[in-house]
């Protein structure tokens, strides 16, 4: 392999720009950017194409030669710990961060290969399908940490094809709609909360952001939303319950405020159209519990029990009107679903729908229609799911979604 300079080490930028966040996730679209068949240049030139290649000093790795100092700089760490351990996109994805950081001239080939900041999207993100008003936007939080999605039109059209979201080493996922667009949260390898938006109206999608940069970090997190206001909870790598809220499309987001709560596990949330949003989790001993946000009033009720109580392992709640859907996995694997009528009647009892062996949950109502769709992934790792027909009064039977997936997470919304 000729001589030639590499990327160079600890480039100063990495520590003082927003590169220097540790990126859990693909990002996706940026205004510097060079195409795929731009870095395979580069690295035949660097690397004679080799993207798992070590330079006979040990010193730079990888197809496009990056030194391990620089490869650290830039949080690479989140894919592998040496360059070239990563995939050809992964270094480019790594490489694309240095490039708009510091420029071209870290790489000797640059002029070679005709590296410069183009423009071109390497991994540009998937067009936005159009959306019917009765389409499901399901995510699922694959076994090795990937996010991928698909869109369910329950008026008809069925189920489209999956699509790679752009994302690692995620450790749980929510969403929530505003207008056409479907808001996507997930936490990252460093605990922290990034967001990306498809926009169903305009067909296109956000990257991968943090849209709150304090540094809090969280175990699991939930998303509701009520008009153009979006509210999350989440519950803190201190076991507390933490609460911040978004106005879209400009008015940012509070900071995040604790309510309480001691080694929660797992939690839900649904915005009735009174504009309170309910909570509710699973504490350290599986008891169900709930805390009320009323955005009509500005005020936070205190920690109770719903529904008579509950013990179990995961829960989702889903809204119309002023009416919860709650669904809970029990002790015994199977979902449990309970209603609750905040405009008056209360809590229904509890109804076993079966399912064995459930692990994870989540569930979205049509605005549409006063259907619930119910999404867990049951004992073998395997989506599968169950609707509930309010108009009707009925049940369906349990079923694979949209193909069936191979799931550890998993999240549902309705757009308008």
């Amino acid at each position: 392999m000729p001589s030639r300079n590499r990327v160079r080490p600890a480039v100063a930028l990495a520590a003082t720009s927003l590169l220097a966040a540790a990126l859990p996730m693909v990002c996706a679209g940026s205004a510097s950017a060079a195409s795929v068949s731009t870095w395979e240049k580069v690295a035949q030139c660097e690397s004679s194409g080799d993207w798992s290649i070590i330079d006979a000093s040990h010193t730079y790795y990888g197809g496009l030669q990056f030194s391990e100092s620089t490869w650290l700089a830039y949080h690479g760490d989140v894919y592998a710990q040496y360059p070239n351990q990563a995939t050809e996109q992964q270094q480019i994805l790594i490489a694309e961060q240095v490039l708009r950081s510091a420029g071209p001239g870290q790489w000797g080939c640059a002029a070679q290969a005709g590296l410069t900041n183009d423009g071109v999207d390497p991994y540009p993100a998937p067009t936005v399908p159009p959306a019917a008003v009765n389409t499901v936007h399901l995510v699922d939080l694959t076994p090795d940490g990937g996010l991928h999605n698909v869109e369910g039109n329950y008026s008809g059209g069925g189920w489209n094809s999956w699509s790679d979201m752009g994302a690692g080493n995620i450790k749980d996922v929510t969403s929530a709609s505003t207008g056409s667009t479907n808001r996507i949260f997930a936490i990252g390898s460093n605990n922290q909360i990034w967001e990306k938006d498809g926009n169903y109206g305009t067909g296109q999608w956000s990257g991968w952001f943090q849209p709150i940069t304090d540094g809090r970090t969280f175990t699991a997190v939930s998303a509701s939303s009520n008009g153009s206001t979006v509210h999350l909870a989440a519950i803190g790598t201190d076991g507390q319950m933490y609460n911040a809220d978004g106005a879209f499309p400009n008015g940012g987001w509070t900071g995040w405020t604790a309510h309480g709560g001691t080694n929660l596990k797992h939690l839900a949330s649904a915005s009735t159209a009174d504009n309170v949003n309910h909570i509710f989790v699973i504490d350290s001993g599986k008891q169900l519990r709930e805390i009320d946000a009323n955005y009509a009033t500005g005020s936070w009720g205190s920690w109770g029990t719903p529904a008579g109580g509950f013990t179990g392992l995961d829960v989702t709640a889903a809204a119309f009107g002023n009416t919860v859907h709650l669904d809970v996995i029990g002790t015994d694997g199977n979902l449990h679903n309970a209603e609750g009528n905040y405009g008056g009647s209360g809590w229904s009892g509890w109804s076993n729908m079966g399912g064995s062996g459930l692990k994870r949950l989540t569930s979205a109502t049509s605005a549409a229609t006063d259907v619930n769709h119910i999404f867990a992934v049951n004992g073998s790792n395997r989506l599968t799911e169950i609707d509930a027909d309010y108009t009707k009064g009925s049940w369906n039977s349990w079923a694979e979604p949209a193909g069936g997936a191979d799931s550890i997470g998993l999240t549902a919304a309705f757009t308008n």
